[in-house]
C-alpha cells in the first residue's frame, strides 16, 4: 500500500487516541547569540515549540544556538534558518581545519544571507552536495551561480562553490510527472550547472563514491531514481558525512518509496547513523521502517514553525499519511535523545 496517499481523517475522532501517549517538549541545553549590530533587549516568543524558545531582537534578527552535545572534535554541523520563514535545506559542515561543505543551500531568497555566511569563513567551499532540484533546496545555488558569470552583487560575487556533486532524473522525465510549477526552477538549475566547469561538478556519481575533507567523509549512497510519483522528491540523493567518527545522514526530501529502496539495496549498516536530517522537512517523507535502520540518537528537523506546530495534531500509529505529528511519535519510539528544529532558529552543532 502507498502510505503517502491515505487520508488524515482516520486520525480524527477516533476514540483511541486518548491512549498514545504525549510528548514530552524539550528544554535546550544550547548558547543563545544575539545580533552583535544591535543593542536592543531580547524578548522571547511565547509561541516557541522547538528545544529551544525563540527569542528576537525587534521581531527581526535571526537567533542563532549552539549546542555541543553530540561531541564533534572540533567540527561544526550549521542548520540554517537565515531570514526565512518558510522550510528549506541549507546545512554547512566546516572541517577541524576550516573546509566547508555545503549542503543544498536552500531558498533562492536564502542567497544573500548564505553567501554572507560562506564569505565570512574566506568565500571557498570545498563541495557543494544536492539531493534534488526543488527550490527550497537549490535555490540559492542558482541564484549564486548566476551571479557568478555576471560580475554581479557583491554579495554573491567572489564566491567559490567548489566541488559540484548531483545526480537528477533526465529533465523530460521531470517534465512528464513532476507538478508542472516546479519545472522552471527544475530547468533554470540543470541550465547553470550545465555551464559550470567540467573539472568542477560531479554528475551521477556511482552508489559508493567517497571523498574527504580534512577530517569529513562523505559517501554517496544512491543515484537518482525514476519514480512517476512524486518525482522531484523521490529523486532525492542520500549522503552519509562521517565527521571525526560522528555519522550524519542527509535524506534531502526522501518520500516512502525511494526510502523503501534505499532499504532494498543498502546493508543496514550501511544506514547507520548518529545523526539523521528528517526527510521532508519532517513530513511525508522516509518510513519507520527506514528511521528504524538508521536508529539515530539526534534528529535535524528543517522544519518551518508553521509545519512544526503540526506535531501537536491528532494521528494514529497506523494512519497512512506521514505527518509531522507521527514522525515526531517515531522519533520518540526510537529514543532519539535531541531534535534540533529549525523553526527555532540557525543550529551550530559541535
Amino acid at each position: 500500500m502507498n502510505k503517502r496517499f491515505g487520508s488524515l481523517a482516520l486520525a480524527v475522532g477516533m476514540s483511541f487516541l486518548l491512549a498514545l501517549p504525549t510528548f514530552a517538549e524539550e528544554s535546550s541545553t544550547g548558547t543563545i547569540y544575539g545580533n552583535a549590530n544591535t543593542e536592543a533587549s531580547l524578548s522571547q516568543d511565547k509561541t516557541s515549540g522547538g528545544n529551544a524558545p525563540i527569542y528576537v531582537r525587534n521581531g527581526e534578527a535571526t537567533p542563532t544556538y549552539t549546542d555541543s552535545t553530540i561531541g564533534l572534535g572540533g567540527a561544526k554541523i550549521t542548520m540554517i534558518k537565515g531570514n526565512e520563514s518558510g522550510q528549506q535545506i541549507s546545512i554547512v559542515i566546516e572541517s577541524n581545519e576550516g573546509q566547508l561543505i555545503v549542503v543544498d543551500g536552500g531558498l533562492k531568497t536564502n542567497a544573500p544571507y548564505l553567501s554572507k555566511y560562506i564569505k565570512a569563513r574566506g568565500g571557498k567551499v570545498n563541495a557543494w552536495l544536492l539531493t534534488h532540484p526543488h527550490e527550497d533546496h537549490v535555490g540559492a545555488l542558482s541564484v549564486i551561480l548566476e551571479q557568478q558569470k555576471v560580475a554581479g552583487h557583491p554579495d554573491y560575487y567572489n564566491i567559490d562553490p567548489g566541488q559540484i556533486y548531483f545526480s537528477f532524473a533526465p529533465y523530460s522525465f521531470y517534465e512528464q510527472y513532476e507538478q508542472s510549477y516546479r519545472l522552471p526552477m527544475i530547468k533554470e538549475v540543470m541550465d547553470d550547472l550545465a555551464a559550470y566547469p567540467a573539472e568542477k561538478k560531479h554528475e551521477n556519481s556511482e552508489r559508493g563514491t567517497t571523498f574527504s575533507y580534512g577530517n569529513v567523509s562523505v559517501e554517496i549512497l544512491n543515484t537518482a531514481y525514476s519514480i512517476p510519483i512524486d518525482t522531484g522528491n523521490n529523486s532525492s540523493i542520500c549522503y552519509m558525512i562521517t565527521i571525526n567518527g560522528k555519522k550524519l545522514l542527509i535524506t534531502g526530501d526522501l518520500p516512502y518509496e525511494a526510502a523503501g529502496k534505499l532499504l532494498e539495496e543498502l546493508p543496514a549498516e550501511k544506514l547507520k547513523a548518529d545523526i539523521v536530517q528528517m526527510a521532508h522537512h519532517g513530513q511525508h517523507g522516509g518510513s519507520f521502517a527506514f528511521y528504524s535502520t538508521v536508529n539515530p540518537r539526534y534528529a535535524l528537523w528543517p522544519s518551518s514553525k508553521e509545519l512544526w506546530d503540526k506535531r501537536k495534531e491528532p494521528f494514529t500509529e497506523d494512519q497512512e499519511t506521514y505527518t509531522i505529528a507521527l514522525t515526531k511519535f517515531w522519533m520518540n519510539k526510537l529514543g532519539v535523545e535531541k531534535n534540533f528544529v529549525m523553526a527555532d532558529g540557525n543550529w551550530v552543532l559541535e
